[in-house]
């Protein structure tokens, strides 16, 4: 019965986001509601990197960064931070900082060997290198 309103709750709570986060505005009070005044809510870092993710979704890549450092400093070891990791490269990527997004999808690497997506980011590590070897 717990573990059904659990659910219940967690629906409500990805509802709300959707509904107030469609714009950067909702994702902002979204995140200062759970980070800063509700920080020791269990749900509070799930919440988090869901900001994260949405931002990274419909494309507000600079927002995305924020969000995701923050993430990653204030909830390093949650299951959703090696997906932000690589998210934030990305972001880096889409964004035109090409150096910075080099330097994280190789951090990623070494941070994370066994990462299904590993075969991928190393060859857009070598792409970007490829096609912006220019700026390095």
């Amino acid at each position: 019965m717990l573990a059904h309103w659990k659910k219940l709750l967690i629906v409500f709570i990805v509802a709300g986001i959707v509904y107030t986060g469609c714009n950067t505005n909702g994702i902002l009070r979204t995140e200062e509601f759970f980070r800063k005044k509700n920080p020791d809510l269990a749900l509070t870092p799930k919440v988090c990197y869901m900001l994260g993710s949405s931002a990274h979704l419909t494309f507000r890549y600079k927002l995305a960064i924020d969000i995701i450092d923050r993430n990653l400093k204030d909830f390093p070891y949650h299951p959703a931070a090696v997906t932000a990791e690589y998210r934030r490269a990305v972001a880096y990527e889409k964004l035109g900082d090409y150096a910075k997004a080099i330097q994280l999808y190789e951090d990623f690497l070494l941070d994370h060997p066994k990462d299904n997506r590993h075969g991928s980011v190393q060859n857009k590590v070598a792409k970007l290198k490829a096609l912006h070897q220019e700026e390095f």
